[in-house]
């Protein structure tokens, strides 16, 4: 399984537009971290991580 699809593996609607957000550990945040900065420049890769991020900071700030 990709990493993409590990990652909208446990999205559920709440019905509210914002899947339930998942709770990562500081050390799995730790190990995406160091992996996101070893990808290439440019990467599409680490251009969806960002817009996740986005996603993720949108749901917390509505509340969900």
């Amino acid at each position: 399984m990709g990493v993409f699809s590990l990652m909208l593996a446990g999205c559920r609607s709440t019905g509210d537009g914002c899947p339930p957000l998942v709770d990562y550990s500081l050390k799995e945040q730790k190990r995406a971290a160091a992996e996101l900065r070893a990808l290439p420049q440019n990467s599409p890769l680490a251009a969806m991580i960002v817009d996740y991020k986005k996603t993720r900071d949108a749901c917390r700030a509505s509340g969900s």
